[in-house]
């Protein structure tokens, strides 16, 4: 076996075991309205959706969590925030009120409001 195969092969083994650590990690975090219930409020579900309505206070960061659907955010306030990933790396956003964000399923992760005032969001989550 050619030295090229070799290395093609470790690193399709390699990342395998990558994808088992993360997908184990990310199911043994809870769900956002359970990690964190001071930020998150679930206002309502039924057997195809939860809604839930988010609250962060400037600074605030809440709970390492995932969402296990995809989902639809309506933000009711501006916000600035930073995303953390388990991983160490982080990514900035805003919002801005009155607009609609579509997410695919995101694992586990962690919100830091980063603005100076309140940052709140009604998440729709497709079970």
């Amino acid at each position: 076996m050619n030295v090229g195969l070799k290395a093609f092969l470790f690193s399709l083994v390699a990342l395998g075991w990558l994808a088992i650590v993360v997908s184990a990690f990310a199911q043994g975090v809870q769900p956002s309205y359970q990690a964190s219930p001071e930020v998150y409020k679930l206002a309502g579900e039924n057997d195809q959706f939860r809604v839930i309505v988010a609250t962060w206070k400037p600074g605030q960061r809440d709970a390492w969590h995932s969402h296990v659907g995809p989902a639809a955010t309506y933000r009711l306030t501006d916000c600035q925030a930073r995303i953390h990933m388990p991983d160490g790396t982080y990514r900035d956003a805003s919002g801005v009120a009155g607009r609609v964000a579509f997410n695919p399923i995101i694992p586990s992760h962690s919100f830091e409001n980063t603005g100076t005032t309140e940052c709140k969001v009604v998440i729709v989550e497709r079970k």
